[in-house]
């Protein structure tokens, strides 16, 4: 079955539990996108359920929430799940994955598909579930790090005052900032500043390995709660159409940023590594 979708990363992240959900039903899924999308198709490739990418080249757009063109796959050669009219009807689904499915025709998600990123969650079991001591060295443990990604491209964020604030709070823990934006701004000591220096693929084991993720509701947002790490949407704008309905996360705004704060450290201190209950966990090893 062919897949077409246009839109940005984000927007096809929200897509993919239903892509997903499509190749359980009728097998591997040839994806098409478009440029807008090209940092992650080094990610998508790693996907089982996804046979193949194919790139549409040429201008990309998105207006008024609808990208263009939408309607490029006949009913009979596939479906088409880029940002159409149908998603903004005043009956439409809130969220964006139920947009999706409801254009896909399916009706419920199981657990398994809302691991839409299995590639980043069992690169982060490997290193959470297994204890590794040799030569009589204590057990390795996975990095004591927090990653910090402030930048929405879409939505209105929190001032990088209160991130620095954050990362102060973090202080005895390897904070790490990811995004684009250049704007200076004076780290704590724990803090490594990498905005502008990575891809989505190579953020993506980092945050996979991360103790805990706080950030925007943006790319980074989506590729850490795909990977299981427990993950904090640090926002004041909150978009409900972005709610993600398929993994577990937490809601803080700048007025919440102490509580966020003693809530962070107080998971890392648990040893809690992932905010998944452990009845879907079971459901989701059940169905592997």
């Amino acid at each position: 079955m062919k897949v077409h979708h246009g839109g940005k990363n984000g927007d096809l992240i929200y897509a993919l539990p239903v892509i997903k959900a499509l190749a359980r039903m009728h097998g591997p899924i040839t994806l098409m996108t478009s440029v807008l999308c090209y940092q992650i198709v080094p990610l998508l490739w790693e996907q089982p359920y996804i046979q193949d990418v194919e790139m549409i080249y040429g201008e990309a757009r998105i207006t008024k929430g609808v990208v263009e063109p939408w309607a490029v796959l006949s009913p009979e050669e596939g479906i088409n799940l880029s940002l159409q009219p149908a998603m903004y009807r005043p009956d439409a689904p809130v969220s964006w994955t139920m947009c999706y499915a409801e254009i896909a025709g399916i009706k419920e998600l199981s657990v398994s598909d809302k691991i839409a990123l299995p590639t980043l969650w069992n690169h982060r079991q490997w290193y959470y579930e297994h204890e590794v001591k040799y030569d009589g060295k204590k057990p390795w443990e996975p990095p004591q790090t927090v990653v910090l990604a402030p930048e929405s491209e879409t939505l209105k964020c929190i001032p990088l005052k209160y991130w620095r604030e954050a990362a102060e709070g973090f202080g005895d823990y390897s904070v790490i900032v990811i995004g684009q934006n250049d704007e200076e701004v004076k780290w704590p000591k724990n803090t490594t500043d990498l905005r502008g220096m990575t891809t989505v693929s190579s953020a993506a084991r980092f945050l996979a390995e991360a103790r805990l993720f706080v950030g925007s509701m943006s790319l980074p947002f989506n590729l850490a709660r795909h990977a299981g790490t427990p993950s904090f949407v640090f926002q004041d704008q909150y978009l409900e159409r972005c709610i993600p309905v398929d993994t577990p996360y937490r809601y803080y705004t700048s007025a919440n940023l102490d509580r966020m704060i003693a809530d962070g450290r107080s998971i890392i201190k648990s040893g809690l590594t992932t905010l998944w209950n452990q009845s879907d966990l079971d459901l989701l090893e059940k169905a592997a």
